[in-house]
């Protein structure tokens, strides 16, 4: 027999190696997993806050055009008229504490 190492197919690697490295990328897809699944639900959390704004948004333009119609409407009608303001609640219950 001589001293050189023949050439073979099969593999001469020590098993415990191999298993080393299987769970450490195995352990590296779960990591990106986890890492994917808590950007999706980040992504789906911003979107709906995003609707939530835009939507919050959109009301507050309805309304604040709304109140705007109503302004026209009530200028219009009481043109050359004195505007009657109606007292807030507590400033009438006030009053009628202060005749009392």
């Amino acid at each position: 027999r001589c001293n050189r190492k023949r050439l073979t197919l099969t593999p001469h690697y020590d098993p415990r190696v191999e298993e080393f490295v299987v769970n450490e990328v195995l352990s590296m897809f779960k990591q990106y997993e986890e890492e994917w699944l808590k950007a999706e639900e980040e992504e789906k959390r911003r979107s709906k806050e995003e609707e939530k704004i835009r939507l919050e948004e959109e009301e507050k333009k309805k309304q604040e055009e709304q109140q705007r119609m109503l302004s026209v409407n009530v200028t219009s009608e009481h043109k050359g008229k004195a505007v009657a303001y109606d007292h807030d609640p507590l400033v009438l219950l006030l009053q009628e504490q202060l005749a009392a």
